[in-house]
C-alpha cells in the first residue's frame, strides 16, 4: 500500500545562519538521447568544477507508453534510461537527462539504499546527522517497464520512494534504488515547495515555483508524486529549470479514475 503524506505549498524551510552559504557556478545542463523507437538513456555531465546538486528526466514524443527507468546521479553525471511498457509503441522517442549544477562551499555526498527483491514497500535514505538534502534519484533494477515509481519525495534531510507494479503486467524481478544528494551544511535560503494539480481522470502537469523566501532563489532538487494512479499512471518528466519545477504523468491505458499528481522543489538562494 501506498505512503501518502499531504504536504502544503511552501512546507519545510532552513534559516540562514554563519555556516550557510550561496551557490555559485549555477546552471542546469542537459543531454538528449538519439530519437528511435528503442529503449535508450542519455548522460549528461557537470563542468568547470561544478558538481551534482539535482537530477531530472523527460520523454519527449511517447507519453504513457515509456517508463523512466533510473535517473542516477554521480559526484559529476546525471544519466538517465527510458524503457518502453509492455505494449511499447511505434513512435520515435527520446529521453533527455538533465542535471543542476553548482559549487557550493560544503561538501556533498551521495548516499543510496535498495530495497528488497519485489518490495513495493517505502525505501528511504537519511542524510547523515547535521547535513540536508539537496537532491535525489532513482533505479529500477530488473522491471523492464513492469514497475514505475509512484512517488520520489523529498523532505530537507531525506528522500522516501515507493515504485509499483504495473497492472496487468507480465511480473519481473525487481528492486528500487533511491539516492539522496546531501550536503554538510544548508545552502542559505534553503526551501521545500509543493504543489498538487486537480483530481481528474486525464494526463495532466503541474509545476512549483521557487520564490517565496525571495527572488533570488534557484532550483536545486526534484521530486514527485502520483496519488491514486494505482501502477496505471507514469511518470513523463520532472523537469527542473532555474526557478520551478514542471512535472507530468500519463495513463499507460484509460483508467476510468480520479488522480493526481505533485511536484516538489528544493529551492535555495543562488550567489
Amino acid at each position: 500500500m501506498s505512503l501518502v503524506i499531504a504536504l502544503s505549498a511552501a512546507i519545510m524551510t532552513v534559516p540562514a545562519s554563519a555556516s550557510s552559504a550561496d551557490i555559485s557556478g549555477y546552471q542546469v545542463k542537459y543531454a538528449t538521447s538519439d530519437s528511435n523507437s528503442n529503449d535508450k538513456g542519455a548522460e549528461v555531465t557537470c563542468t568547470g568544477g561544478t558538481r551534482v546538486l539535482g537530477t531530472g528526466a523527460e520523454i519527449i514524443g511517447a507519453s504513457g507508453a515509456v517508463v523512466i527507468d533510473e535517473v542516477i546521479p554521480t559526484t559529476y553525471t546525471v544519466s538517465a534510461y527510458g524503457v518502453e511498457t509492455e505494449e511499447g509503441t511505434s513512435a520515435s522517442w527520446s529521453i533527455r537527462v538533465r542535471a543542476v549544477c553548482g559549487d557550493p562551499d560544503e561538501s556533498t555526498t551521495i548516499l543510496s539504499r535498495v530495497s528488497p527483491l519485489n518490495g513495493m514497500i517505502p525505501v528511504s535514505v537519511t542524510c547523515d546527522p547535521g547535513e540536508f538534502l539537496l537532491g535525489t534519484g532513482y533505479q529500477l533494477e530488473g522491471a523492464r517497464g513492469t514497475a514505475s515509481l509512484d512517488y520520489l519525495i523529498p523532505q530537507l534531510n531525506m528522500v522516501y520512494a515507493h515504485a509499483v507494479n504495473r497492472y496487468p503486467a507480465t511480473y519481473t524481478d525487481w528492486t528500487l534504488r533511491v539516492f539522496a544528494i546531501c550536503a554538510e551544511d544548508p545552502p542559505a535560503g534553503l526551501w521545500l515547495y509543493s504543489e498538487t494539480s486537480q483530481s481528474t481522470s486525464s494526463n495532466k502537469p503541474i509545476e512549483v515555483a521557487c520564490g517565496a523566501a525571495g527572488d533570488r532563489q534557484v532550483v536545486l532538487g526534484t521530486g514527485f508524486s502520483i496519488g491514486n494512479g494505482h501502477g496505471e499512471v507514469t511518470l513523463d518528466y520532472f523537469i527542473p529549470t532555474s526557478d520551478e519545477v514542471l512535472v507530468r504523468a500519463s495513463e499507460m491505458e484509460p483508467i476510468g479514475h480520479y488522480w493526481t499528481v505533485t511536484a516538489y522543489a528544493i529551492c535555495a538562494w543562488e550567489q
